[in-house]
C-alpha cells in the first residue's frame, strides 16, 4: 500500500516539475518509466495535465480580455509555452508507448469498410484489365454481403478471410485465370483459387517446414482484451466443383482433407488451438453465395516447435455444392493470450482429395 502511495506521490511531483518547466532529463526518464509500468500512474498524470490545461486556458482568457482593454500589454508568455510543450512531449511519449504496446500484442481494432465501392483489377493472359467488383487489393478490407456464412463459424468472424474467400469465388465464377494474392490452378474439369504461395515462408522462429522448404504462416493474432482471446485465420483455397453437379449425377461426394500445424517458441510456451475449416457453398439466381454445410476440425498444439500436429478428416459434400472453401485458424484463450505473438503460427502439407462414390476422382487439389 505504501509503495502504491509513494509511486503516485512521485508521479505527482515529477508531473508538477514538467508542467512548471523545472525538470531534468532524468526526471523525464523516471516519469516515463512510472507511466509505462502503472495504469494508475497514467490516470494520475492525465488528471494533472488536464487540470493544468484548464487553469492555463482560464489564464489565457483573462489575459485576452485585458489585451482588448490595453493593446500595449500583449506580452508573450514563454513560461506557459514551455510548460505546455513539455506536457505535450511527455504525453506523446505515453501515447507512443501505448501505441507500440497495442501493435506488439495485436489489439483488435474495427476494420474499415470505407472502400465498399472500390474495384480491384485482375489481368487475363492477354494483359487486358477486367473489373472484379467489391473486392480488395492486398490487405485492404472491403465489406460484402454476398457471402452468407453461419454466424458461429470461424471464417464468418474474420472480415479479411471472408473477403479473401469471396474474392476467390468471384474469380472462379467469372472464369479468370489470374488474381492478386493467389494462383488459379486447373485439375481436369476442376478449378481452384489457392493462396499457398502468398502465405509461404521458409524456416523461421525455430520451426522447419514439414514438407519441402516452405510452409504456411498465419498473420499476427488479433486480441480481444475484454474476453482475453487472441486469434487469427487464413483462407487457403476455393475449389470450383460446379462441373460435377454433386448430388445430381453422383450419389456420394467426399472431400478428404489433411493439414499439419505448428507454433514457434513464445514467452510462456503454452498451447494453441488450431482448426481446419471447410464450407460447402451454393449460389442462387441472385448470385448470393451461402454455406449449405460446414465443419471445423480442431487440434491442440504441443509446445515443441520440432513436431507437427496433423488434422486428417473427411467432409461429405451435400447435394448442390458448387464451391468448397477451405480455411484455417489459430486461437488462444486466457491471460497469456494478451501477450505478444512472437513465436508465430504455421501450417504445412495441405492435402485435398475428392472421392466420388468411394473412388478418387481428383487430388491432390
Amino acid at each position: 500500500m505504501n509503495s502504491y502511495s509513494n509511486t503516485l506521490k512521485e508521479v505527482e511531483s515529477l508531473t508538477s516539475k514538467v508542467l512548471d518547466n523545472n525538470y531534468s532529463s532524468e526526471n523525464l526518464d523516471r516519469l516515463s518509466e512510472l507511466l509505462k509500468s502503472s495504469k494508475q500512474a497514467r490516470q494520475c498524470y492525465t488528471e494533472m495535465t488536464i487540470q493544468d490545461s484548464l487553469l492555463h486556458w482560464e489564464s489565457v482568457g483573462f489575459e485576452k480580455n485585458v489585451e482588448f482593454e490595453n493593446p500595449k500589454s500583449n506580452i508573450l508568455n514563454f513560461s506557459l509555452i514551455f510548460s505546455i510543450a513539455a506536457a505535450i512531449v511527455a504525453l506523446f511519449g505515453v501515447w507512443w508507448f501505448h501505441k507500440k504496446e497495442v501493435i506488439s500484442t495485436g489489439v483488435l481494432v474495427q476494420e474499415s469498410s470505407d472502400f465498399k465501392n472500390f474495384n480491384a483489377v485482375s489481368y487475363t493472359p492477354n494483359s487486358v484489365p477486367n473489373q472484379v467488383n467489391k473486392l480488395y487489393i492486398s490487405d485492404t478490407v472491403v465489406a460484402n454481403d454476398n457471402l452468407n456464412l453461419p454466424f458461429n463459424s470461424i471464417l464468418a468472424n474474420s472480415r479479411r478471410s471472408k473477403n479473401d474467400a469471396y474474392y476467390g469465388l468471384q474469380l472462379l465464377k467469372e472464369g479468370k485465370n489470374f488474381g492478386e494474392g493467389g494462383v488459379i490452378e486447373f485439375n481436369g474439369n476442376l478449378a481452384s483459387w489457392k493462396r499457398s504461395e502468398h502465405l509461404s515462408v521458409p524456416t523461421e522462429n525455430g520451426v522447419m517446414p514439414k514438407i519441402g522448404d516452405q510452409m504456411l504462416k498465419f498473420s499476427s493474432m488479433k486480441v480481444d482484451v475484454h474476453s482475453q482471446v487472441s486469434q487469427t485465420s487464413e483462407m487457403l483455397q476455393v475449389v470450383d466443383v460446379r462441373n460435377l453437379k454433386i448430388g445430381f449425377e453422383y450419389a456420394n461426394a467426399q472431400l478428404q482433407t489433411s493439414l499439419y500445424f505448428n507454433k514457434g517458441e513464445d514467452l510462456v510456451g503454452d498451447s494453441t488451438e488450431f482448426a481446419l475449416s471447410i464450407h460447402a457453398i451454393a449460389s442462387d439466381e441472385n448470385n448470393e453465395n451461402s454455406s449449405i454445410a460446414h465443419k471445423e476440425f480442431n487440434i491442440a498444439s504441443d509446445v515443441n516447435p520440432s513436431t507437427w500436429e496433423q488434422v486428417h478428416q473427411d467432409f461429405i459434400l451435400p447435394t448442390g455444392t458448387e464451391f468448397v472453401i477451405v480455411s484455417m485458424s489459430a486461437r488462444k484463450e486466457g491471460p497469456n493470450a494478451l501477450l505478444p505473438d512472437d513465436g508465430g503460427h504455421y501450417a504445412d502439407g495441405l492435402s485435398l482429395n475428392l472421392f466420388i462414390d468411394g473412388e478418387n476422382l481428383a487430388g491432390p487439389l
